[in-house]
C-alpha cells in the first residue's frame, strides 16, 4: 500500500528526470531518454500493476487514485477477514434461541373412588 502511494507520487518526477537530459533531444540522448522513461513506466507497473497509456507521459489524478486504491481495498478485505476470525475464536459458546415447549414426563395418576 505504501509502495504504491510512493510510486504514484514519484512517477511524474521520474518522467521529468528522464526528459531533463537536454532541451533538444536527438541521437544517443533520445535513446537514453526513452530508456529512462520506459524504466519509469516499468517500475510503476511492477509496483502498482497499473499501466500508462502509450501516448501519455504523466499520470492523471484518476490514474494515481486507481493505482493506490487496489492495495488499500486488499488491506481492508484482509482486515475484515481477520476481525471475523477473531470474533469466531473469542466466542466460546454459541447461543441459539429455541422455543420453549413444556412436555409432561409422567401422567398424573388419579386415585379411583371406592364404591
Amino acid at each position: 500500500m505504501f509502495d504504491s502511494w510512493q510510486a504514484a507520487k514519484n512517477f511524474n518526477a521520474c518522467v521529468d528526470d528522464a526528459y531533463s537530459i537536454e532541451p533538444d533531444v536527438s541521437g544517443i540522448s533520445a535513446v537514453v531518454t526513452q530508456l529512462k522513461y520506459q524504466d519509469c513506466k516499468d517500475s510503476f507497473y511492477q509496483i502498482t500493476g497499473a499501466q500508462i497509456p502509450g501516448g501519455e507521459n504523466y499520470l492523471t489524478s484518476r490514474q494515481q487514485l486507481a493505482a493506490f486504491l487496489g492495495p488499500v481495498s486488499n488491506f481492508f478485505i484482509w482486515a475484515i477477514v481477520f476481525l471475523f476470525a477473531l470474533f469466531l475464536i473469542n466466542s466460546a459458546t454459541i447461543v441459539v434461541p429455541v422455543e420453549t415447549i413444556e412436555i409432561p414426563l409422567e401422567r398424573a395418576v388419579v386415585p379411583k373412588k371406592k364404591k
